[in-house]
């Protein structure tokens, strides 16, 4: 989607226990009466950054993950010519800085770098164009999924791991889908440095990974007219759109995820005994 107006950036942040919607001016918040989808209406009161706590920047009834969505995926195969995806719950969504805790049957995940759609319009049945208009901005999320080999080495189960269900079942985790912490509009979406960061203090593991948007085989607006032909999308409706591979992480690993001009994203990983 080619950059056409002026770029804008919208957060949703909590204060004083409350959730809110605003617009971005630098370090200002100008704190809005809806969700900026349904237009922009100000209170009037401005907060700095640094006196709340930002959030997911929009509140989901679905969550969508592409698979096999970048070229690396099919070396020497046809890809098809629709997409492929599978849902996520609510309650996968979290946040900037929010700690990921692994369900017992879970020792290690994989972490992944994802250009997400918020989708701003109602929308189902629609060809490109439509879906294009739809699409309300973009973000960076992290697709969490649960690491097959420690789910069944914690089972004892002999179920052969490269089964796709239980690949699509290790994805539903709580906050299994952090993404944000801002949303943008008007992104040329091409040619977006993707950055994967796994960093932990106490195995002194510094690791960087990088990719590229140009190597998506579809197009956001493709994406999101392929998804509209089978469910209907709502304002807020979150869409991550694949990666370029996929790298493990576990036990106090702090994995950031960042992406050219949009934002950096980071959480904390955690096994806790129960």
């Amino acid at each position: 989607m080619a950059q056409t107006t002026q770029q804008s950036i919208f957060c949703r942040f909590e204060k004083d226990g409350n959730s809110y919607y605003g617009k971005c001016d630098d370090n200002v918040i100008h704190q809005l009466e809806k969700e900026p989808w349904f237009g922009l209406e100000f209170t009037g009161i401005t907060f700095d950054l640094s006196q709340v706590k930002l959030l997911h920047p929009s509140e989901p009834a679905k969550i969508f993950g592409l698979v096999k969505a970048y070229k690396q995926a099919w070396q020497n195969q046809t890809p098809p010519k629709f997409t492929r995806w599978f849902l996520k719950p609510a309650s996968s969504a979290a946040s900037d800085g929010d700690e990921i805790i692994l369900p017992p049957l879970l020792k290690k995940v994989k972490v992944e770098c994802e250009l997400t759609i918020i989708i701003g319009k109602s929308i189902a049945n629609s060809d490109e164009q439509g879906a294009e208009a739809a699409i309300f901005g973009f973000t960076v999320g992290n697709d969490i999924m649960g690491y097959a080999d420690s789910f069944v080495e914690a089972t004892g189960d002999t179920l052969d791991y490269k089964d796709p269900s239980l690949a699509a079942a290790l994805k539903i985790g709580d906050g299994f889908a952090p993404f944000g912490p801002f949303v943008l509009t008007n992104v040329d979406w091409l040619d977006k440095n993707l950055t994967v960061s796994i960093q932990n203090p106490e195995t002194n593991m510094n690791a960087f990974y990088h990719g590229s948007t140009n190597d998506l085989l579809y197009s956001p607006a493709k994406i999101v007219s392929d998804l509209s032909r089978i469910v209907k999308l709502y304002p807020g409706d979150v869409i991550m759109t694949g990666t370029f591979k996929s790298f493990v992480a576990s036990h106090k690993d702090i994995v950031s995820v960042e992406i050219e001009g949009l934002c950096r994203l980071t959480n904390y990983i955690s096994v806790k005994n129960e």
